[in-house]
């Protein structure tokens, strides 16, 4: 059986007392002299587990005031998710199949959660989107549309997966849209964009549902033409 670490058992001892509310955000940690103390652990295994702790996200650790109770954790899952997918080796089939899960889902959610701001928000990137004079702009405001819809659902596990996912989706939107103009879709990706604002705008779930599919099919179908070169 192998033997805990020092520092682990100082992990699972400041995890705990967060599970268990003893630790809350923002609540500063007991001196690394007290938990060493406590636990019978020395100093250096204190520092060591609240390092490893900083770098996934619990703790803030403030120069000269302490170590604090966080939850940071977008940095730690953006380059998380980027390395699993490139470990992983995935493709843009199954990038596809996960984002429309998550925007499915998000727009149903988005239908009772979203407030008149985000509403005027996803407007303005249509029309942005419609006045966009270089395909880079429209890649801007194509992804700012998709993560505007995913924001106004107001659920922090899918703003989070997808805000993890930005640098695999930077990449994918750009070569997606590329390739989806030399099928002649770019109406037709402009015309699903709007439906699904003007869907989200009028509170319209089937009619969104719909859209999105739409959204979704032609990318599938690029999917398909790619695979046959």
């Amino acid at each position: 059986m192998q033997q805990t670490k020092a520092y682990e058992k100082v992990i699972e001892h400041i995890k705990k007392q967060i599970i268990n509310h003893d630790l809350t955000i923002g609540e500063k940690l007991p001196p690394e002299r007290e938990i060493s103390e406590q636990l019978g652990v020395s100093r250096n295994s204190v520092r060591e587990a609240i390092y490893m702790l900083e770098m996934m996200g619990f703790i803030s650790s403030q120069q000269g005031a302490g170590n604090y109770v966080s939850c940071n954790f977008e940095k730690n899952l953006v380059e998380s998710m980027s390395m699993m997918f490139i470990l992983h080796k995935l493709d843009y089939g199954s990038i596809t199949q996960l984002r429309f899960a998550l925007e499915m889902q998000a727009f149903v959610l988005a239908v009772d959660n979203i407030s008149k701001e985000e509403i005027q928000k996803i407007g303005e990137y249509i029309l942005n989107l419609d006045r966009g004079k270089t395909e880079e702009e429209c890649v801007i405001w194509d992804k700012k549309i998709h993560y505007a819809i995913a924001k106004a659902s107001h659920n922090v596990l899918i703003i989070d997966i997808l805000q993890a996912l930005s640098d695999v989706l930077d990449t994918y939107i750009t070569d997606m849209r590329r390739e989806i103009f030399k099928d002649d879709n770019k109406e037709k990706l402009q015309q699903a964009h709007k439906e699904i604002a003007k869907c989200m705008i009028e509170k319209d779930l089937e009619g969104g549902r719909k859209a999105i599919e739409d959204h979704f099919d032609i990318i599938n179908s690029t999917l398909e033409r790619m695979k046959t070169r």
